[in-house]
C-alpha cells in the first residue's frame, strides 16, 4: 500500500478563520468596554433627577469596531432658555456662566482609558493564543 499523510489542514483551517474569531472577539471586548465605561459614566453622573444618568448610553458606530458612549442629546437632557436650547449633559460637564462645572464623562473616561486598551488587548491576545 502506498498512502501519504498530509498534517497542518487543522492549523490552516485555524488560521484561516483566526481573523474572523478575532475581529469577533475585538468586538465583543469593546462592547464590552464600553458597556462598563457607560455604567461607570452614569455612576459618576450628578443625580439631580436622574434625566442625565439614564441618558448614557451605547451605540454602534458607523466604522467597524468603534462602539460610543453618550450622555445627552435625548429629549430629557435638551432644555430651552432665554438664551436657546441646550443640553444638560455639556452644561454638567463645563459648566456655564451661573454654573460651575461638574465634570463626570472626561474624566470617568481618562481614569479608564489604559484599562481598556489593555483589556481589549488582552481578549485579543487570548482569541490568538487560545489561552
Amino acid at each position: 500500500m502506498i498512502g501519504v499523510s498530509i498534517s497542518g489542514l487543522a492549523a490552516l483551517t485555524q488560521s484561516l478563520t483566526l481573523g474572523s474569531r478575532v475581529r469577533e472577539a475585538a468586538q465583543r471586548a469593546v462592547e464590552h468596554q464600553a458597556e462598563e465605561l457607560a455604567d461607570a459614566i452614569r455612576e459618576a453622573a450628578p443625580e439631580d433627577s436622574g434625566d442625565l444618568r439614564d441618558s448614557v448610553r451605547t451605540e454602534a458606530g458607523e466604522e467597524p469596531l468603534t462602539v460610543m458612549v453618550l450622555a445627552g442629546g435625548t429629549p430629557e437632557t435638551t432644555k430651552t432658555s432665554e438664551a436657546g436650547s441646550f443640553d444638560v449633559a455639556v452644561m454638567t460637564e463645563y459648566g456655564t456662566s451661573k454654573t460651575e462645572p461638574q465634570p463626570f464623562f472626561y474624566p470617568t473616561v481618562e481614569a479608564r482609558r489604559d484599562k481598556m486598551k489593555a483589556n481589549i488587548d488582552a481578549a485579543i491576545n487570548r482569541e490568538i493564543t487560545g489561552d
